[in-house]
């Protein structure tokens, strides 16, 4: 696992999500009162960006379909894919947002 600094936390919007570039993959953070997660910045159903979905919990919600993924696992919710998103380990050290990613 390679160490990327992401983001600033003030980028984050509270109950929202924004995705960044991080060692060439698209990452996106998301934040609700359940916590700041680092997830892939793909629906495994149609590969449509989750960017600018609805963060509820520890939830997202694909903004094409609709279809809901666990940020804590990648779990899908629902019946239009059964395949997880990645997931990757997020910190936040001081105001920076740390993902960990594969090599």
């Amino acid at each position: 696992m390679a160490r990327h600094r992401v983001a600033a936390l003030a980028e984050l919007p509270e109950n929202g999500n924004k995705a960044f570039d991080a060692g060439g993959a698209s990452v996106l953070l998301c934040r609700s009162a359940a916590g700041i997660f680092a997830v892939e910045n793909r629906c495994s159903h149609q590969l449509a960006g989750l960017e600018g979905g609805k963060v509820k919990g520890p939830h997202i919600f694909c903004p094409l379909h609709g279809v809901r993924f666990d940020l804590r696992t990648g779990a899908p919710n629902g019946t239009l894919t059964k395949k997880p998103i990645a997931v990757y380990p997020v910190s936040v050290e001081g105001d920076e947002v740390i993902v960990d990613l594969p090599d």
